[in-house]
């Protein structure tokens, strides 16, 4: 359970962020802590979606949190967003996407924070700002979001039930 405490809160929150930072002309973890929007965005993913999919007491698991917010604003730490944001597509699968999964079966909603992310996943993907295997680079630069959450050798599974609520952020300034 510490484990994945730690790869769905420290490591999710950085996953979750980029894309959406990156896109926004943010250069490190430290700006986005400094950023208003982004701050509040990963502040909704980690304490609003993530941690209710965790089963460890919840006192314990906000503790956790705030050490890693704390960290994250550490301003001699220079964590640049454009190296944590190589093999962006399989860090989300390992790092994300079973919180949304668990927040999906838990409450029988899609977590709309983490929600946007994947869609600013995309979105970065479809720039040329990604740091990852050439194929998927090339696939998902051209693929339509249907064929993207369809392709189950990236996800494990197949999205295509995130489609709607996915393809409403893609192209959005949210």
């Amino acid at each position: 359970m510490y484990r994945t405490r730690k790869v769905r809160i420290l490591n999710g929150a950085h996953t979750s962020l980029v894309p959406y930072a990156l896109l926004s002309g943010l250069d490190t973890v430290k700006d986005c802590m400094d950023d208003e929007k982004m701050r509040e965005h990963i502040r909704r993913c980690v304490f609003d979606e993530i941690i209710p999919t965790l089963d460890l007491p919840h006192e314990e698991l906000t503790a956790y949190a705030n050490d890693v917010f704390t960290r994250f604003s550490n301003p001699y730490i220079k964590h640049y967003l454009s190296s944590i944001a190589l093999n962006s597509v399989s860090k989300f699968k390992v790092r994300v996407l079973p919180s949304i999964l668990e927040y999906h079966t838990r409450f029988g909603t899609l977590p709309p924070a983490l929600i946007l992310s994947f869609a600013k996943l995309i979105a970065l993907y479809r720039t040329d700002m990604t740091n990852d295997d050439p194929a998927i680079v090339s696939f998902m630069k051209t693929a339509s979001v249907e064929e993207i959450l369809a392709k189950t050798e990236y996800w494990g599974v197949d999205l295509s039930f995130l489609q709607s609520e996915v393809t409403k952020y893609v192209d959005s300034q949210a």
